[in-house]
C-alpha cells in the first residue's frame, strides 16, 4: 500500500562542525540517492524550509515529503537513510502512514481510532 513519508529536519551540531567541502561532499551523495530513489518509483513531493511564521509551528527548520509505493520500500528507505549518516549530522524526526481518505481519518478521530 502507497505511504507518505515525511521527515522534519534541523542541523545538528557535527553538521556545522564539517567544513563547507565535507558537507558538500555528503550532500552531493544525498541527493544521487535520491534520484535513485525517483528512478526506483518514490515520487518526491517537496523539500522546503519551515516558514518562520506558521502557526504552531514544528520546531523543525526543514521537511522533506515523499510518496513511497509500498511498506517494504518505506522500510528499505529508512534503513537507508540511517546507513548514509544522515542522523550523525541531523536531528530529525518522521511521520509515516498509508494513503488514506481524509473523511475516513477525521471521521476515525469521532472515535478515538489511533494508528495500529
Amino acid at each position: 500500500m502507497q505511504q507518505i513519508f515525511i521527515e522534519l529536519y534541523n542541523y545538528g551540531p557535527a553538521w556545522a562542525k564539517c567544513s563547507e567541502y565535507e558537507r558538500a561532499d555528503f550532500i552531493k551523495k544525498i541527493i544521487a540517492s535520491v534520484d535513485g530513489m525517483k528512478a526506483a518509483g518514490v515520487d518526491v513531493i517537496a523539500y522546503g524550509k519551515n516558514a518562520g511564521e506558521t502557526d504552531h509551528r514544528a520546531p523543525y527548520d526543514f521537511f522533506c515529503v515523499y510518496r513511497v509505493p509500498s511498506v517494504e520500500f518505506q522500510r528499505e528507505f529508512e534503513r537507508r537513510i540511517a546507513a548514509s549518516g544522515w542522523y550523525d549530522y541531523f536531528e530529525q524526526v518522521n511521520i509515516r502512514g498509508a494513503v488514506e481518505d481524509f473523511s475516513d481519518v477525521l471521521l476515525g478521530n469521532v472515535k478515538l481510532v489511533r494508528p495500529d
